[in-house]
């Protein structure tokens, strides 16, 4: 009875489709690529250890707080609320544990945040090293 159609719950929508996510990792290898140069440019090696702040957003504060719960079981600082620029988004930023400033370990964490992200179907948005003086 299609004619009743409009009284079912409507299915959200995913925020994060496959394509999304392709792009993502795109981007986000990238800018590790491009992280990397500038740290070994600004003297940090490859064994020396850095945290992450990072950011996503979702469409549902339900995904949030799965997302928010999923990054605290790998012990990282994370919080989430109302995007300061859309009140129909969630931001979900924290920092990460000390990861090594080598290629292979940014671009792991940098594959595992965007599949996380796409598993929540919340976006992988956006990450900062963070340079502490030593």
């Amino acid at each position: 009875m299609e004619i009743l159609s409009f009284l079912k719950p409507k299915k959200q929508k995913r925020l994060v489709s496959e394509n999304d996510l392709t792009a993502n990792l795109g981007k986000h290898f990238r800018l590790a690529t491009e992280s990397l140069v500038s740290l070994r440019d600004a003297s940090v090696e490859e064994e020396d250890e850095l945290k992450i702040d990072y950011f996503f957003y979702s469409n549902s504060l339900e995904k949030a707080q799965k997302l928010e719960k999923e990054i605290q079981k790998m012990d990282y600082i994370v919080n989430y609320g109302p995007a300061p620029q859309d009140k129909n988004l969630f931001v979900i930023s924290g920092r990460t544990t000390e990861i090594k400033m080598m290629h292979e370990s940014l671009s792991k964490w940098v594959g595992e945040m965007c599949e996380l992200g796409y598993k929540y179907d919340c976006n992988f948005d956006n990450w900062k090293i963070v340079s502490e003086s030593k």
